[in-house]
């Protein structure tokens, strides 16, 4: 699968956070990063493409990856937004306290 591409099919939603469920949407997905606005705020904030591809990187490596370990790693200021957007890729399912995602490979 093409990370890239499944995140692209993402612009233009509303998406929610995984635990808070805060709207936000998919703005527009640049070729280096993602556009997202909460609805809350109404101010875009930029999402870079790197932080997608290490939390999809160990997800897939491990099997597994908590939002923690997205924050701590890969994301430090927008953990929320890999991991819903993250969420929402097939073969990707996710628990709620604890936020953690989990990749089912293909048989």
């Amino acid at each position: 699968m093409d990370l890239w591409s499944e995140v692209k099919q993402l612009e233009g939603k509303v998406l929610k956070g995984l635990d808070q469920r805060k709207p936000f949407e998919v703005v527009k997905v640049l070729n280096s990063a993602v556009i997202v606005m909460p609805l809350s705020t109404k101010k875009e904030r930029m999402v870079h493409r790197k932080e997608f591809e290490g939390a999809y990187r160990e997800l897939t490596a491990l099997g597994q990856i908590s939002r923690n370990q997205i924050m701590a790693l890969y994301s430090p200021w927008n953990p929320v937004y890999v991991a819903a957007m993250l969420a929402e890729l097939p073969q990707v399912t996710h628990t709620i306290r604890p936020i953690i995602l989990y990749y089912k490979r293909e048989k």
